[in-house]
């Protein structure tokens, strides 16, 4: 009803009324008027019957059935809603009757004489009973022979059956009374139609003469909104309506008007607007050539840098070279140290080149991440390692302390770690002139995404100002950049650690007061790795045993106490000499054990006598290693130590490995019990003698440099081929066959990846690795090498070990790497059996028939199989070859022949490797050993044979 419009709200109002005064008036009257039918028609019918009676008195004392015939069809002629007539006498027989024989036998009464008891109670003389039945109303009348004089004797004499002469009964039809009241009823629905159809009609009209104008409204109102503001409204709107209709002509016309002064406005504004965007035009352009010539410039000035880097790595690569091979000649002390002074300037410019070149590879976004597990506690070793000389030459404490909430294996990049830890450690002792740095790494927080981890440097150096602070993250800025600063540097090393450690999803910053040492710490984002690699310091054999250790400085006491807690280890640490003193005498006294004593501190001058104090009492009565760390590094202080009992004299800083090791092995020596597991740890080095005998080609457009990588192979006795371009090595490739060839990149004429892509495409060197030599240090070096087919890359400046490593990687000296395994394997096979019965049974399960069965199956191919073999070597049909050898290989392994089966896995391996060059030992002991085969198993198959025979 909420949502009904104007029209259907006027019709409901003008209609309902009129509806409910129709359906009130017509009820009314329809109700009167079957009232007064019924009324009517009991009064007639009762008045017909006492008249009948009264008339038929005399008719029935003369038994005139004639009379009494002629009045009743007069009664029923008369009147069309009499339906019959009967007269019945006092013995309720019918005088006469009229009517249909159906009605008249439904009309009689039961006892005449109740008529008269009915009219004794009424206290009527005359009277009519009334009764309805199926076809009508009957009226029963009495007929009476005599009255008395007065009502009341009536009433007592009526009692006689004798005044009774009988009674009429007239039937009276109620179709006519009903077909009135439908009349009726269908005129007052008639009447009551035409009032509503009236008024429906007049309410029509007045909705319409509402509606008509506000709809007409309406839809002016909508084109105004469409923008057609010349739209006018003309309605037969009146009154109310009228002054509305005027009033949105007039806000029609007035936005009409505002329209043109506001288009005229935005004509002008669009005018300004294109005047301003050809200005701003001509200014991007004038950009964008801007932005071009910038982006130019960094071009040039990133390939500046590279090829900087590789012009200076490369005499610098010379300097170090030779430096390295002087110093391995026989010189005078002098000598060695200008020889010593320049490798340290050399290393310095290098380190000077590689911030500048970090510095680059960031501005360009280049520098690329890492994701391996790895253990925070060796990449602070590692910089310990590099950055503890210069700390104790200056007599500085290195100290770390790692919490044991730090997990072991983490995931992230070690090497950036490791970078940024070495900068803000330089840096630290760098500005430090005496005291301590110290370096503390503990979880900040840990969540779902991994951990976070912190790692703080405090130094107690010279201190920042506030403007220093502000100043120190930015490039080429330093603490002290006066003319006549002491410390030296890029000022790029912060800037550096700074973009790595955003980049890692940490911060960086400062806490510092000038005079008062410095803060720096960072935090980065890792993760938890489920392992590392077995690096061996297990802490099962250190685990419960007990240790003395005393240090003057507290960070170093608490660094080493965490350590030796963190491998289960029962630690009593001293702040005092004296302290320490007292305890071991107490335990030499009380007859107590104790593991191992730690000494630490700067020089010991002032506690030289308590140490070989301390050394005797140990040595005499405890019996256990004494192990001291001092910042000293002269040999002849430490020498001296170990005349007083020291069983090692160590050099600060503290490194979780080095003191692993030096744990283990002094008390193991300790305990002749452990000598087993000690042998079980030991490891046959890999040496540069495994080189021997290989062939190098080496490639460097610079003389220095080809003949300084000439000299380190020649010492490694290796035969060497050289060229000093591309065009020169691919010729050579042509015909030799070389284990590695050592490329040059940038080189006239052909650069090192034209000549060895060019090398590739012979089927001479196919298969050589070819090992890069640049001084190239970009984030895409590596695979834009390995992509034009090159197998790996060396930096330079190239040093002997590093050659040596590759090589033995690389190179067919890979299997002398191999052999590192291969020569025990080869020790060992001399040992091991030709025939191994009892393996035999065990690869069986245990059955001889089965291990006889198999043995025997061998010895018949044996024959075929060498010859076979034999042939495919002769024939060099390495493929065929190492099909044979493979399934040699794979019967070897169900038979006892231990040595068969090494023999015939190292063939396969250097067939596979294609190193077809160290196959004929090889060959020639595999052929040989299934001859012996075959005549070691007569004893075992002989039985068998002889049956089949």
């Amino acid at each position: 009803m909420k949502n009904w419009g104007i029209s259907r709200r006027i019709l409901t109002l003008a209609l309902t009324p009129t509806f409910l005064a129709c359906l009130l008036l017509g009820f009314f009257f329809i109700n009167n008027h079957n009232k007064d039918s019924e009324e009517s028609l009991i009064a007639r019918g009762k008045t017909i019957a006492t008249h009948l009676a009264l008339a038929s008195e005399y008719g029935i004392i003369t038994l005139d059935n004639s009379t009494l015939q002629e009045m009743a069809q007069a009664a029923r002629d008369n009147d069309k809603e009499l339906l019959a007539v009967a007269i019945y006498d006092q013995n309720n027989r019918i005088l006469t009757s009229v009517g249909a024989a159906e009605y008249i036998s439904d009309i009689g009464v039961k006892n005449p004489h109740d008529l008269t008891q009915i009219g004794a109670q009424t206290s009527l003389m005359r009277y009519a009973h009334m009764e309805k039945i199926v076809h009508g109303v009957v009226f029963h009348a009495p007929i009476l022979s005599k009255f008395p004089n007065d009502h009341e004797s009536w009433r007592t004499n009526v009692q006689s059956n004798t005044e009774v002469l009988g009674y009429v009964a007239v039937l009276m039809s109620q179709d006519f009374s009903l077909l009135s009241r439908y009349s009726t009823i269908i005129t007052t629905i008639f009447i009551s139609l035409i009032g509503l159809l009236i008024g429906g009609f007049l309410a029509r009209r007045m909705s319409s003469s509402v509606t008509e104008p506000i709809v007409s409204m309406a839809k002016g109102v909508d084109k105004i909104k469409d923008g057609k503001l010349e739209t006018r409204i003309s309605s037969d709107a009146s009154a109310e309506l009228k002054t509305l209709q005027d009033g949105i002509n007039l806000m029609a016309e007035s936005m009409e008007h505002n329209q043109e002064e506001m288009q005229q406005a935005v004509d002008q504004a669009t005018e300004d607007l294109r005047e301003t965007l050809e200005t701003l035009e001509v200014n991007n352009l004038e950009l964008d050539i801007a932005r071009r010539q910038a982006v130019e410039a960094s071009r040039i000035k990133t390939e500046f840098l590279a090829n900087m880097s590789h012009e200076i790595r490369t005499p610098m690569n010379g300097v170090i070279g030779f430096t390295d091979l002087l110093l391995k000649t026989e010189l005078n002390n002098k000598q060695k140290d200008f020889l010593f002074d320049i490798k340290r300037s050399a290393s310095g410019l290098l380190s000077i080149i590689d911030d500048i070149l970090d510095y680059s590879k960031i501005e360009a976004g280049k520098m690329s991440f890492e994701r391996y597990p790895f253990d925070l506690r060796e990449c602070v070793d590692d910089v310990f390692k590099i950055l503890g000389p210069n700390a104790s030459q200056k007599g500085i404490e290195l100290v770390s302390l790692i919490y044991s909430d730090v997990p072991k294996a983490l995931l992230g990049d070690p090497i950036r770690i490791k970078q940024i830890i070495t900068n803000l450690l330089n840096n630290a002792v760098k500005f430090t002139k005496s005291g301590s740095v110290e370096l503390y790494a503990e979880v900040e927080s840990e969540g779902k995404q991994g951990l976070k981890l912190k790692i703080q440097v405090k130094d107690s150096g010279i201190g920042l100002t506030k403007d220093q602070q502000n100043n120190l993250f930015k490039a080429f800025s330093q603490a002290d950049s006066s003319t006549t600063r002491e410390f030296g540097g890029t000022g790029l090393g912060l800037v550096i650690s700074k973009s790595l450690v955003e980049k890692m999803g940490g911060n960086i910053g400062v806490e510092s007061n000038e005079g008062d040492g410095s803060t720096f710490w960072f935090t980065l984002q890792c993760e938890r790795a489920e392992s590392l690699p077995e690096d061996g310091l297990t802490g099962e054999f250190l685990a419960a045993k007990s240790v003395l250790v005393f240090d003057p400085h507290p960070a170093t006491r608490l660094s080493l106490t965490q350590m030796l807690e963190d491998w289960q280890m029962q630690v009593r640490s001293f702040e005092k000499m004296d302290d320490l003193m007292t305890e071991v005498d107490l335990y030499s006294q009380s007859g107590k054990n104790v593991d191992l004593i730690i000494i630490g501190g700067q020089r010991f001058r002032r506690h030289m006598q308590r140490i070989e104090h301390i050394c005797d009492t140990v040595n005499n009565q405890l019996n256990c290693p004494v192990i001291t760390f001092s910042t000293s590094s002269d040999v002849d202080f430490l020498e001296r130590l170990s005349e007083l009992g020291v069983s090692r004299a160590m050099e600060k800083p503290i490194t979780y490995r080095a003191l692993y090791n030096s744990l283990i092995e002094l008390l193991r020596s300790n305990k002749s019990s452990s000598s087993k597991r000690q042998k079980q740890t030991v490891t046959t080095p890999v040496d540069a003698s495994k080189l021997k005998g290989s062939y190098v080609l080496a490639v460097d457009d610079n003389p220095a440099n080809l003949r300084l990588v000439t000299t380190l192979l020649e010492d490694l006795n290796i035969k060497v081929d050289t060229a000093d371009s591309g065009m020169q090595a691919v010729a050579l490739s042509k015909d030799k066959v070389y284990d590695a060839i050592l490329m040059d990149i940038q080189m006239p004429e052909m650069n090192g990846l034209e000549a060895t892509r060019t090398i590739r495409a012979n089927a001479t060197n196919q298969n050589t690795p070819v090992i890069a030599l640049t001084a190239h240090a970009m984030a895409n070096e590596r695979e834009i090498l390995l992509d034009s087919g090159m197998d790996d890359y060396m930096t330079k400046p190239v040093s002997e070990q590093d050659l040596i490593n590759i090589l033995l990687k690389w190179t067919q000296a890979d299997s002398a790497l191999n052999n590192a395994t291969q020569s025990s394997e080869t020790t060992s096979t001399d040992k091991e059996k030709t025939l191994d019965w009892e393996l035999s049974l065990k690869l069986a399960n245990g059955k001889p028939d089965l291990a006889q069965d198999m043995l025997k199956m061998m010895v018949e191919s044996n024959h075929e199989t060498g010859r076979i073999i034999h042939a495919a070597y002769q024939a060099q049909d390495f493929d065929e070859l190492l099909q044979h050898i493979h399934k040699l290989h794979g019967a070897s392994c169900y038979v006892g022949t231990p040595r068969l089966k090494s023999l015939s896995s190292q063939y396969e391996t250097k067939l596979k490797k294609q190193q077809y060059n160290l196959l004929e030992d090889l060959h020639n002991e595999l052929v040989a050993e299934l001859k012996v085969i075959n005549d070691l198993a007569q004893p075992y198959i002989a039985d068998d044979l002889t049956t089949e025979s």
